[in-house]
């Protein structure tokens, strides 16, 4: 038993000393009726959270009773207005009634409206180191092309990226999108033939573009190490990626280059007009080619639900304005699913079929 509790108190120790050690865990204290927990993430600060409300973060001290095995923990809100939250915390092996967990510290908190909360606590578990990078699932970005620098290819407007999965490579060159396929034997990669679209850019995209592609042809030997990828063809300059990082819906501007007409066609917008929108804390804005619109919207990783759209009430009287208008908003309500790749934002409604698309303002 005496090992027992040796043990417990350290990890007790360890819990409370948080602020000192950025590889210390925090603790979280928790009850099951009704469903709360107490996260501390430092000595001084504790968060709560209810069932049905909005957490609320204390701020506080703790005094110390060693040779019981015990603390008290006691703080107030930000504003240091209202009674304390006490949480009493003590030094043995807790069940938190749903399982067989053995928990290292019994937990009584004291609420600052009377009521009184009973649970454990647990450090928790420090973070998994992330998994190594593989061939297939990432996006990677070019870092390393013969004759560029990494400032020249970091200036592009949208950068060089490729794509590997089941077979399939698709990809950005610099001014067009690519496609082709791909085996893997062992550490070696072997390209098909790769198309693509036909686009014709300006400045130094088209010349990266010819360079990159005409590079990625052929048979290679590729290395993956952490979050790089390296290309080495049997002569010549070997080809270096990094993971891309992951797409932003939030916090940047959309400018549409398609939309669905409610007629099974996705069409572009008429010549001369802009249509786009931006998302950021939960609402959606933008402009649809004659008036502002606005709208409030739920987002679960590709899943987005849209609220009935709100905007101004200008006419505008140029040809087709006020009908494309319509059917942009439409389509933008409809929108149920939402991916990004290469820069290019794709939108599809429930039964699957795109409802826009949008690529990074001034992109």
């Amino acid at each position: 038993m005496s090992l027992i509790r040796n043990f417990l108190r350290v990890v007790a120790l360890a819990a409370s000393t948080v602020a000192t050690s950025a590889e210390t865990p925090s603790l979280i204290c928790f009850g099951n009726e009704p469903s709360w927990h107490l996260d501390f993430s430092g000595p001084a600060a504790a968060r709560l959270v209810l069932p049905d409300q909005k957490p609320v973060g204390y701020q506080g001290s703790e005094t110390r009773l060693y040779f019981l095995g015990e603390r008290a923990w006691r703080g107030k809100t930000a504003d240091g207005k209202g009674d304390s939250l006490v949480a009493f915390l003590r030094e043995v092996a807790c069940s938190d009634g749903m399982s067989e967990i053995r928990h290292p510290l019994l937990a009584r908190v004291s609420l600052p409206d009377g009521r009184f909360l009973a649970g454990c606590c647990r450090v928790p578990a420090a973070p998994a180191a992330p998994a190594p990078a593989v061939l297939e699932g990432p996006t990677w970005k070019l870092a390393a092309l013969a004759g560029y620098d990494a400032g020249s290819l970091a200036a592009l407007r949208r950068p060089v990226t490729l794509r590997f999965a089941e077979g399939r490579i698709e990809g950005f060159s610099g001014c067009n999108r690519l496609f082709g396929n791909y085996t893997v034997d062992r550490d070696k990669l072997v390209l098909g033939r790769l198309a693509g679209t036909m686009m014709a850019c300006p400045g130094p995209a088209m010349k990266i573009e010819n360079v990159f592609k005409s590079a990625l042809n052929g048979d290679f030997r590729f290395l993956i190490g952490k979050d790089r990828l390296t290309l080495t063809p049997p002569a010549g300059a070997p080809l270096e990626f990094q993971v891309a990082p992951e797409p932003e819906l939030d916090g940047v501007t959309w400018d549409v280059t398609g939309f669905n007409n409610g007629r099974q066609a996705v069409v572009s917008p008429l010549l001369g007009t802009r249509l786009n929108l931006s998302f950021k804390d939960g609402m959606v804005q933008g402009f649809s080619g004659c008036n502002k619109f606005r709208a409030s919207y739920k987002r679960e990783g590709d899943r987005l639900t849209i609220a009935p759209l709100a905007t101004t009430r200008m006419a505008c009287a140029a040809e087709g304005l006020m009908q494309q208008e319509r059917e942009f908003l439409a389509a933008l309500e409809s929108v149920t699913v939402w991916t990004i790749r290469d820069g290019m934002l794709d939108m599809h409604r429930a039964d699957g079929e795109r409802a826009l698309t949008a690529n990074l303002a001034g992109k």
